[in-house]
């Protein structure tokens, strides 16, 4: 695969930083279209039992993003370590960095995506709003820190 340019990298990088929130707008307008009304009802029953457990993935959200620094070296390096010698060039390092940047984006938005479906099944919206910043934050972190090692 070939390199991608600076715009496509940040192309995709937004495309991926707001696919978390955007997520859970498509799960609550299919709920509202889809759900019968009662499940309201039972969204209000549950909220006390699952909102303190939606605050889990705040902080796991923090620890996702060193976490998902760590498994984008680790993938670079093992994808360059797989190249023979002469197919270590510059343009496929970037090219490496590019596709674990799209693995690695995944760890940072796990738990923002478990706040979701705690927010389906009635979780209070602050959890999991913060759950959704942090991941937004972290992959945009990662995306400008492996953005740093591309050429201009």
């Amino acid at each position: 695969m070939a390199a991608p340019g600076r715009a496509k990298f940040y192309g995709v990088l937004a495309v991926v930083a707001t696919s978390t929130p955007l997520a859970m707008l498509v799960e609550t307008g299919m709920r509202r279209l889809t759900f019968p009304p009662e499940f309201d009802e039972v969204r209000l029953w549950l909220r006390p039992a699952i909102t303190p457990w939606t605050w889990i993935a705040v902080p796991l959200g923090v620890v996702a993003i060193p976490v998902a620094a760590a498994v984008q070296r680790w993938l670079v390096a093992r994808s360059l370590a797989k190249l023979p010698a002469a197919r270590r060039t510059e343009a496929e390092r970037v090219s490496c960095e590019y596709d674990a940047m799209l693995l690695s984006t995944s760890i940072t938005q796990l738990p923002g995506v478990l706040a979701t479906v705690a927010f389906m099944f009635g979780a209070a919206l602050p959890p999991v709003a913060t759950a959704m910043a942090i991941a937004t934050v972290g992959v945009i972190a990662l995306g400008l820190w492996v953005a740093r090692r591309m050429p201009r």
